[in-house]
């Protein structure tokens, strides 16, 4: 009886499998495990640990984000076959914010989507005329024979070594206020929610209790901390709980930070760690729920996603192979993430969850047997968070996100934008009375000219 149902289990898994195909991913995911944001003087953070540099990717991350494109390349070429064994600019759109973490984290990845075997070879023809091929300078040709020889190329086609595979990541950029905008930077109207910070009660509680249950570790760290009030400052809290998070996820020992104060050990690290991920999990908790943070910073990603999707679905109701953008990928941060996951909390109604180094979400739209189109959101771990009707799911999103105008007009582009064809009218204006200027300046000039050479005349005449 068990083994039937065991049988009749898998069937239904197998037969649900066949029944549905992929037809486009998203992907937003977070960088991986990286320095703290502050504090990094001289290769050595507050709490005496080892780092390159402020805010920069770490070895550890550098491998989940690896590993992370591994597995998705399992998962979308070998499993479902939505994208091709090699990169095809036609069916991939690869995006990153400008900041080194992102950008090295998606170069890591693409290194697991895309790993080395999967790059382009050279033509025959082309690979026998050398003139082509080699930079064109003829008496390096014999450098560049050893070179290619060191390198292991002799007869060997492929455009790279180890025919390695390289790929185009777009940059977001800010000023055109696309990405992002639950950043108060660039859509300073939100700034004064992010002031709220500093008012909750729920900060200074916090502060006051970690600072108690850690030996006030963090006075002895900071000296400008004379007392409590130091740290009911946001961003201060913040800033030294965000640090013992990059270090304990890089495996550090903290050697340095025990043989400094005597009092420090495992059990009081473990506990400095677990209470800095609870501040960060109740700040993003928190923060995220703000309805316009979330509709603000997420409405133009979301107006992207339905465009992409409907040409999908207008690809595959065609009956036609058409190359379309089939696999988009964002790598971001895990305000990123959190802002959308705030955004999916009030449209949805679903819950909002701290989102870790390298974790990231997925959207799929799908197509089932009867050629029903739905669309799924998941986590990293392909749990499905949401599983919705396309039309129904367009429907919300729509409903609930605000048009570009009116996210313009939330964010005052238009006001900076009027105000940029003010200063330029009125450079106008001041180039021309510039002009003016040097006009009635010059005829001066040759009046008084004029009248000195008529006094130099009439002087030599008499």
């Amino acid at each position: 009886m068990l083994i039937n149902f065991l049988i009749l289990f898998s069937f239904s898994l197998f037969n649900q499998y066949l029944s549905e195909k992929i037809l486009f991913a998203f992907q937003i995911n977070r960088h991986g495990g990286r320095a703290p944001h502050y504090g990094v003087i001289n290769g050595e953070d507050m709490y005496k640990e080892k780092w390159i540099e402020n805010k920069e990717l770490s070895s550890m991350g550098r491998r989940q984000l690896y590993l992370l494109g591994v597995k998705v390349r399992k998962k979308y070429y070998k499993k479902y076959g939505l994208i091709s064994s090699e990169y095809n600019p036609q069916e991939i759109y690869i995006r990153s914010t400008d900041t080194n973490r992102t950008i090295e984290s998606i170069y890591s990845y693409l290194q697991g989507l895309y790993p080395s075997g999967s790059g382009p070879i050279i033509k025959d023809n082309v690979y026998e005329n050398k003139s082509i091929i080699y930079p064109p300078n003829k008496k390096y040709y014999e450098k560049f024979d050893r070179i290619i020889d060191d390198y292991n190329m002799n007869n060997n086609k492929t455009s790279l070594p180890y025919q390695m595979s390289i790929e185009p990541i777009h940059i977001f950029y800010a000023p055109d206020h696309e990405f992002e905008l639950y950043n108060p930077d660039l859509c300073p109207s939100l700034r004064a929610q992010y002031e709220k910070q500093n008012e909750r009660q729920e900060i200074k509680d916090f502060a006051d209790k970690l600072i108690s249950e850690t030996n006030n570790l963090f006075f002895d760290l900071e000296p400008k901390a004379k007392n409590n009030s130091y740290f009911h400052d946001f961003w201060q809290l913040y800033n030294f709980t965000e640090n013992i998070i990059a270090d304990k996820f890089d495996v550090r020992d903290f050697n340095k930070l025990k043989n400094q104060f005597p009092y420090v050990n495992d059990e009081l690290i473990d506990k400095l760690y677990s209470k800095s991920k609870q501040f960060i999990v109740e700040d993003s908790l928190y923060t995220n729920k703000w309805i316009n943070l979330s509709i603000v910073g997420t409405s133009y990603t979301m107006h992207s996603l339905l465009n992409w999707m409907d040409k999908a679905i207008n690809s595959y109701k065609n009956g036609k192979n058409e190359n379309y953008i089939k696999f988009v990928i964002y790598s971001a941060h895990d305000s990123s993430i959190a802002n959308l996951e705030g955004f999916m909390y009030y449209a949805f109604n679903l819950s909002i969850e701290f989102t870790e180094f390298a974790d990231c979400r997925f959207f799929e739209l799908c197509v089932d047997d009867e050629g029903k189109f739905f669309v799924k959101y998941l986590k990293a771990d392909n749990t499905e968070k949401l599983k919705m009707n396309y039309d129904e799911f367009k429907n919300i999103v729509n409903n609930k996100t605000w048009s570009d105008e009116q996210v313009s007009e939330f964010c005052k582009f238009n006001d900076n934008k009027n105000n940029k064809d003010d200063e330029n009218n009125k450079d106008t204006d001041d180039t021309k009375y510039s002009y003016i200027i040097l006009i009635v300046l010059g005829c001066l000039n040759g009046i008084l000219i004029g009248i000195l050479i008529f006094i130099f005349i009439w002087y030599k005449k008499s």
